[in-house]
């Protein structure tokens, strides 16, 4: 169902974007409607549309149902740079889950729960939505999980009005899809703090979110490789997660300490990360593709000490 937008989160919308990112983003709506044709024309009986936006980047996800099936989501997609994507889709929940979605915050973290209730039963499920940006999984969890927590405004769409005599009309396609107000409160701006490591600057760009500093954790690993505090950061492959080893060289791999510019792409990092082979439960952002983690996280898992100086407006980092 469809939650209501409240007029501070529009202004926060109205106010981030240039018109050049606004037009990248708008993008997205003639693209879906052709591939939601395609689907459609395939197979009519493919006629029940959700459009949501999980990782909150501002281009949203579109999942289509069968009419009348109970369980299963029959194909979902979402839009890269100018590329029409596949989604991987779960296969143990019903299509009506992504329907009525609430999101719930926790320490400015997102948690996304989509509620069923089964054909022919009146127990209603909950699942955990995590969206990866290519895979959506789930898990089954009890509402006393996520009861704590306030939520937060957010919108998901629904639609099953597609078809015309049998076959998909585009005018109903592209009137529902131009009808979704995405709504996109992750926002990052350029930081203006100063970076020192035992006392001297570092050139390192960052980014300010929620009121804190947030870093690339290669680049930190960089300004740190030779100093007490230096750690390895790695993809592991196996735990499908970001590894930091302690105590290793970093590897050089290119592309480090390079400005990322203005955030036009902000979503909640839902990879897991693992610090000597143990999974931390750390807030971290993907910014403009790359990976940023809040600088006192990264302290916490690597051992060093963080300190504010005012006079200088400075991050100080200290390893000695």
């Amino acid at each position: 169902m469809r939650k209501i937008i409240s007029a501070a989160a529009a202004a926060i919308i109205a106010c981030t974007a240039c018109l050049s990112s606004v037009s990248a983003a708008e993008s997205w709506r003639e693209a879906f409607v052709t591939r939601l044709m395609k689907i459609m024309s395939s197979d009519p009986s493919y006629n029940e549309v959700v459009i949501t936006d999980l990782d909150r980047n501002g281009i949203p996800e579109a999942f289509v149902m069968r009419d009348g099936m109970d369980g299963g989501i029959s194909a979902g997609f979402t839009m890269n740079g100018n590329t029409i994507t596949s989604i991987e889709i779960p296969g143990n929940i019903i299509g009506t889950c992504l329907t009525d979605i609430t999101v719930y915050e926790k320490e400015d973290r997102y948690i996304f729960v989509g509620r069923e209730i089964p054909r022919y039963s009146s127990v209603i499920n909950y699942y955990k939505l995590i969206f990866d940006g290519q895979k959506l999984t789930t898990e089954k969890i009890l509402k006393s999980y996520v009861s704590p927590y306030p939520t937060i405004p957010y919108v998901d769409m629904y639609g099953d009005d597609f078809l015309t005599n049998g076959y998909p009309n585009r005018a109903k396609i592209k009137s529902f899809v131009d009808k979704y107000e995405g709504i996109n409160p992750l926002t990052a701006t350029n930081s203006n703090a100063n970076l020192l490591v035992n006392g001297e600057e570092v050139e390192v760009s960052g980014y300010t979110v929620n009121d804190s500093n947030y870093y690339k954790i290669r680049d930190i690993a960089m300004i740190l490789r030779n100093t007490s505090s230096h750690f390895e950061v790695a993809w592991d492959e196996n735990l499908n997660g970001i590894s930091i080893s302690k105590d290793f060289n970093y590897t050089v791999v290119g592309g480090e300490l390079s400005d990322d510019g203005a955030a036009l792409n902000v979503s909640q990092n839902s990879a897991p990360v693992y610090v000597d082979g143990e999974e931390m439960d750390f807030l971290s952002y993907n910014i403009n593709g790359n990976t940023y983690f809040k600088i006192r996280d990264i302290a916490d898992m690597v051992g060093f000490s963080v300190e504010w100086d005012n006079e200088l407006q400075a991050v100080m980092l200290i390893t000695e």
